[in-house]
């Protein structure tokens, strides 16, 4: 992953880490980025919505940022190519914190395709998974 698209993620993160821009400030706020052709599809953001039992999901309204992520961009993607995506999770003061994917993400992603997935650590450095 180059450091410049990774930065590139970090400040969309940035700007949206607001309570006026993030739709659940009093949670973790999380931010999802799809990749492909080193270049960023589409993010999403966790927030408030319908269950995802469906999907595998403990049975609560909230929407996970990858998902989110991933409906908005499936229309946009080519579906013959890879893609990653980059997780971010930010304090209120717009610190990086773990963004691990939980194993439902782990599994949603792999299971579409999805070759590696970057995420934030407490360190400021990016970990990386890949399937």
């Amino acid at each position: 992953m180059k450091k410049k698209l990774l930065a590139e993620c970090l400040n969309i993160a940035i700007k949206n880490n607001t309570p006026l821009k993030h739709p659940q400030w009093d949670c973790y706020k999380h931010f999802s980025f799809i990749i492909q052709n080193n270049k960023i599809i589409e993010w999403g953001t966790n927030r408030q919505g319908s269950a995802m039992i469906y999907l595998g999901y403990a049975p609560y309204q909230k929407i996970h940022s990858e998902v989110d992520a991933y409906f908005k961009a499936r229309g946009i993607m080519d579906r013959n190519k890879p893609f990653e995506v980059i997780n971010i999770r930010l304090n209120k003061t717009s610190h990086l914190k773990v963004s691990n994917p939980c194993k439902c993400c782990l599994a949603f992603l792999n299971h579409l395709g999805c070759k590696r997935i970057w995420y934030s650590t407490d360190n400021e450095i990016f970990l990386n998974i890949s399937f």
